[in-house]
């Protein structure tokens, strides 16, 4: 979930340090794991000539230009947070994308869709996931109050050989001290990460969850951010997003809940 310090389009040389109180959660789907709370949000970030580190992201931007820009990025990878422990998933809050289905079904195809019957088991017995990291290539472009990018990494841990990928257009509309942002974006997961994070195999069936093999699945976001600056070093912040888990992914017996709302509101401090 993003922490809306990226909502302004802007980045600056040198290091900005910020601190935001407040409260919200990060819903969790996976079955018998808790929502994560959030309290306390930092955010450093550090712009030295073409390279970056905001949070948990490293970027080099080789190729920039008034309106455009094409980085290599490295990144924490969204799933795993869900299976890491809260400490661990609050240094991770970030902004992530999304890519769009594939071609839809041919006219008359009429594929019946039957009902998904789920066995659940103890999820303290399943085999241990473990936080990824992704690496690969993002393009932005800026139009007027809009910003549309794209992405595509692959992971480099070696847990799983998963691929990612997105497409997500925002508006900015600002009002004196008022900053509003709207988003919406598409992620495409490949088979391998799907089937790392929710698939169930011996060791979960064995966990009491009926068999899964994943699949090449999206996620679709729809997002909300609002700042008020009341000076150079004080706002309020606010961010709410809704994320929708396609059947690849919710299908999972490891899954309870398809449809996640997220939000956050506090004060932020910034250095």
């Amino acid at each position: 979930m993003a922490s809306s310090t990226d909502s302004a389009y802007l980045a600056d040389e040198g290091i900005s340090l910020g601190l935001s109180l407040g409260y919200g959660q990060l819903d969790n789907p996976v079955y018998k794991k808790d929502d994560i709370p959030l309290y306390a949000l930092p955010r450093i970030e550090v712009f030295a000539g073409d390279f970056s580190f905001a949070n948990t992201q490293f970027a080099w931007t080789p190729v920039w230009g008034d309106n455009y820009q094409v980085s290599l990025f490295t990144q924490l990878n969204e799933d795993g947070l869900y299976f890491a422990k809260h400490s661990a998933a609050l240094t991770a809050i970030r902004t992530t994308g999304g890519r769009p289905s594939m071609t839809p079904p041919p006219p008359g195809s009429s594929i019946e869709t039957q009902a998904v019957i789920k066995r659940r088991g103890d999820i303290t017995k399943i085999s241990k996931r473990k936080l990824s990291a992704m690496s690969g290539i993002e393009a932005i472009v800026d139009w007027q109050s809009w910003r549309f990018s794209a992405y595509w990494s692959m992971e480099l841990t070696n847990y799983h050989k998963g691929l990612q990928g997105a497409l997500s257009a925002q508006r900015l509309f600002l009002f004196d001290q008022h900053l509003v942002l709207l988003g919406a974006e598409i992620q495409h997961l490949s088979a391998g990460l799907v089937d790392y994070y929710y698939g169930s195999a011996q060791q979960e069936i064995r966990a009491g969850f009926s068999p899964f093999l994943g699949h090449s699945s999206q996620k679709y976001n729809l997002k909300a951010s609002y700042q008020y600056q009341f000076n150079q070093q004080w706002q309020f912040i606010s961010d709410i997003k809704y994320q929708r888990l396609s059947s690849g992914i919710a299908d999972s017996p490891l899954i309870d809940d398809s449809n996640l709302l997220s939000f956050y509101a506090g004060f932020a401090w910034n250095y």
